[in-house]
């Protein structure tokens, strides 16, 4: 398949000989001498066919040769079936500089198949598949000559943002060892620096995310795995790509890689080899303090248009972090959203990609159009709350510990709104009582050793190492120990003096994020889940405080805290009066709510055109497989704006790979094997506060029909060390669906709605006299190659 040509242009063999490069690896030796006879015999036609063994001097394989050859040609055949890490990286390289590119494809090997889909980098953008034969390989390459396609650089960065200064793409690594670690924790305490692509790792994302946050980077670090580490294939083979994109684009790179890595050729340069964490962390320190400042203020593209038929070319990212300055164009109020707005919920819950952190930002955004409401955004890092949780440790004394919870909770918020408050002193006139009141609270906090110009990554870190240089001098349960080093004295004053500087305000909206961040296999959960009791309770007594500070005038103090459902689970089982830990959780059962997130979204995305078509019959074909296409993808797709917007863009981005002027029925059925594969993997990285290996028990499900007896899940699940927790948490995570009555199932969020419908579809099947049943969520079906028995029901 020919996945672009230089846009606008149409090319036949009869009008122009190409000429193209071919990329393969020298193993094995068959599909070598196939890409050997394929360009051989494109030469014979009258084309120019080099292929980079022709680029050997003196023996060796340059990579400026094979870079300059790229440069120059007019085209790549890149032979992927063994994902060989230079070949991808060399494709990347002829993307990033706007190169039409053929993706070779050996189908008929089993093994190639596999790693496809472990890989799945190309899973929207397709490939040409020639059957290991050489000449096949050339009529398909001959034949796509005619037609004219888009470019896979502009598909991929439609809509994409311009370069950043100090944005540095530094995406995660699927395993959680100390060295990776150490880099993340080094990469959030460069507060100077914006950091694009972290999150769960490579594996999650589509393509087109990460391209378009190369796009907009200064600089880029990429982590290879260990060839012995688990996944280092598919994550090295994705890996090898995005640098080869970015080093395309000419952003400075650096890649990393433990030591005893046997470094492919064309990035040996360009590759560091760590032998500790130390070493790794040195390394980075110093490639980004010598970053030449030519290259970091080097002008690139504005957004990058797409030239296409279709009305709109993105709906957008789905994940809301990335696009917060557009996100109030689009974004769906919820009763959930009011309720935080008005300062009536406490926890606003909901699983990962049900809209947390997007609802956090509007709200923030929303809140701060009202000039007599504070708005403090408090967003820890994982690093930070690490090093609050390590210090538990240090108490022999569950009071103790949580004393200092306590404290630090009430030190970290009231300092939080103490220099928020102080940033609004800079931005207008100030009265005698507030210049007086600015100046107190400025001598305060320097006695506190809060530094105004200090991240919140500083100033915790500084109070963990005085907690622990206090108690390691005396008794480790010594309160008083714990309220020198929190400075804990000066808190009643801290709240005062910033309530003076406040007068004119009515109310504090403390909103908190990220708390899910140290929520991860291998972590202590009861520890977790009483650090975030105590601030509940923390922020209860913050709340009272600050509405006593003013007397009968009165002092509004609201706290939001954004959790996911699970973790929420988790914390009450460990709540003296679960029942009074109040949550909203969010809930896209309305279909029309969650078709809005996409009709919202097109109509801010979409080009302008005469007539008033909706959404549906202007972008989308009319049914897929019986279904009306709205309906199909309602079933389909998980109900939450994640997974909507995910999907559709893999739909959308499908047929503009294919030329497409309308997202046919074909291009919905092929990407939802991209957009399953998506969903099986997010939910992976989900179950990491669970000790199971879910893939592997996911994948006894591959092959059989969506609706199974309870007791026959249980079986499949049997290798597992809790056969049935582990079906119920299934079950909260939407992966299957209870049937309420007959062939009539539903699927919920959450332990606590999952427990009351698991009961009652208990009670209606005995009263029914069947046996209980359960159904695998669409979503996951396409990946696992699970029968749909269930579509026209």
């Amino acid at each position: 398949m020919h996945i672009n040509r230089y846009r606008g242009a149409v090319v036949t063999p009869d009008e122009q000989r190409n000429r193209v490069f071919f990329a393969y690896a020298s193993a094995p030796p068959l599909r070598a001498e196939a890409m050997r006879d394929a360009a051989s015999a494109l030469s014979k036609r009258g084309h120019d066919a080099r292929t980079w063994e022709d680029m050997k001097v003196d023996g060796r394989v340059l990579i400026d040769s094979i870079i300059e050859e790229i440069d120059a040609s007019d085209g790549l055949v890149g032979e992927i079936s063994s994902m060989n890490w230079n070949v991808l990286f060399e494709l990347g390289y002829a993307v990033a500089r706007n190169k039409p590119i053929w993706l070779a494809f050996d189908e008929t090997d089993a093994e190639a198949e596999r790693i496809w889909n472990e890989v799945a980098i190309f899973a929207t953008v397709g490939r040409t598949e020639y059957a290991g034969n050489p000449e096949v390989l050339v009529g398909r390459y001959l034949s796509s000559l005619g037609h004219s396609t888009q470019p896979l650089f502009g598909v991929l960065l439609a809509n994409g943002k311009p370069r950043e200064e100090n944005a540095v793409f530094a995406p995660s690594l699927p395993l959680r060892f100390s060295a990776a670690l150490g880099l993340e924790q080094l990469l959030e305490r460069q507060s100077h620096l914006k950091i694009l692509g972290a999150g769960d790792d490579l594996g999650i994302a589509p393509l087109g995310f990460y391209a378009k946050e190369i796009y907009r980077s200064s600089a880029a670090i990429i982590h290879l795995l260990g060839a012995s580490r688990k996944h280092a294939t598919e994550h090295n083979a994705r890996a090898s790509f995005l640098a080869g994109f970015a080093h395309g684009l000419g952003i400075p790179l650096l890649m990393v890689v433990q030591q005893g890595f046997a470094a492919p050729l064309d990035y040996r340069d360009l590759l560091y080899q760590y032998s500790t964490s130390a070493d790794l962390q040195k390394k980075v320190k110093e490639w980004l303090d010598t970053i030449p400042k030519a290259r970091l203020g080097g002008r690139r593209l504005g957004r990058f248009q797409l030239d296409i038929e279709l009305p709109l070319s993105s709906f957008g990212q789905y994940v809301a972090e990335y696009e917060a300055d557009e996100l109030g164009a689009y974004f769906i109020q919820t009763s959930e959203f009011s309720a935080v707005v008005a300062g009536e919920s406490q926890i606003f819950a909901g699983r990962k990609g049900t809209g947390k952190t997007a609802t956090m930002l509007q709200v923030a955004l929303d809140l701060g159009r009202d000039r007599e409401v504070l708005v403090v955004p408090i967003k820890p890092s994982s690093y930070e709350l690490a090093g609050l949780i390590e210090v538990l440790k240090q108490f022999g004394s569950p009071a103790h510990a949580e004393y200092f919870l306590m404290t630090s909770w009430t030190f970290l918020i009231q300092s939080e709104i103490a220099l928020r408050a102080l940033e609004l002193l800079g931005g207008r006139p100030l009265s005698q009582d507030e210049q007086t009141a600015g100046d107190d609270l400025r001598y305060l906090l320097q006695q506190m050793s809060i530094n105004p110009d200090e991240d919140l990554s500083a100033r915790l870190e500084r109070v963990v190492k005085r907690v622990l240089r206090e108690t390691a001098q005396g008794d480790r349960n010594d309160h008083d120990a714990v309220a020198r080093a929190i400075r804990a004295d000066q808190l009643s004053r801290l709240r005062t003096l910033t309530s003076r500087i406040l007068g004119g305000f009515r109310r504090i909206a403390i909103l908190i994020d990220n708390l899910d961040k140290n929520w991860e296999r291998g972590a202590d959960f009861e520890v977790n889940a009483r650090f975030i009791l105590s601030l509940l309770v923390a922020a209860g007594r913050i709340e009272k405080d600050f509405s006593r500070s003013r007397g009968d005038a009165g002092f509004n103090a609201t706290l939001a805290l954004f959790i996911r459902t699970d973790i929420l689970d988790a914390v009450r089982s460990y709540a003296r009066e679960p029942d009074k830990i109040g949550a909203r959780a969010v809930d896209w059962g309305d279909e029309q709510l969650l078709v809005r997130v996409l009709e919202e979204r097109y109509a801010a995305n979409r080009r302008k055109r005469v007539g008033s078509a909706s959404m549906w019959d202007e972008l989308f074909c009319q049914e897929v497989r019986g279904l009306p296409t709205r309906d199909y993808i309602l079933w389909r797709a998980l109900r939450r704006p994640r997974d909507f917007v995910y999907f559709a863009n893999s739909a959308l981005t499908t047929a503009i790979n294919r030329g497409h002027s309308q997202i046919d029925a074909s291009d919905i059925t092929y990407a939802e094997r991209e957009y399953s594969r998506f969903a099986i993997q997010a939910l992976i990285v989900e179950s990491e506060s669970l000790d199971v290996n879910l893939e592997e028990a996911l994948y006894e499900f591959a092959g059989l029909s969506a609706t199974q007896p309870v007791g026959e899940i249980d079986r499949l699940l049997s290798s597992a060390a809790d056969p049935e927790g582990l079906r119920k948490w299934l079950t909260a995570a939407s992966f299957f669906g209870v049937e309420v009555a007959d062939r009539k199932f539903e699927y919920v969020e959450g332990e606590v709605s999952a427990r009351r419908k698991s009961l009652v579809a208990e009670r209606i099947a005995a009263k029914e006299e069947r046996t209980p049943r359960l159904r695998i969520h669409p979503a996951f079906r396409p990946y696992l190659e699970i029968s749909d028995d269930d579509l026209h029901d």
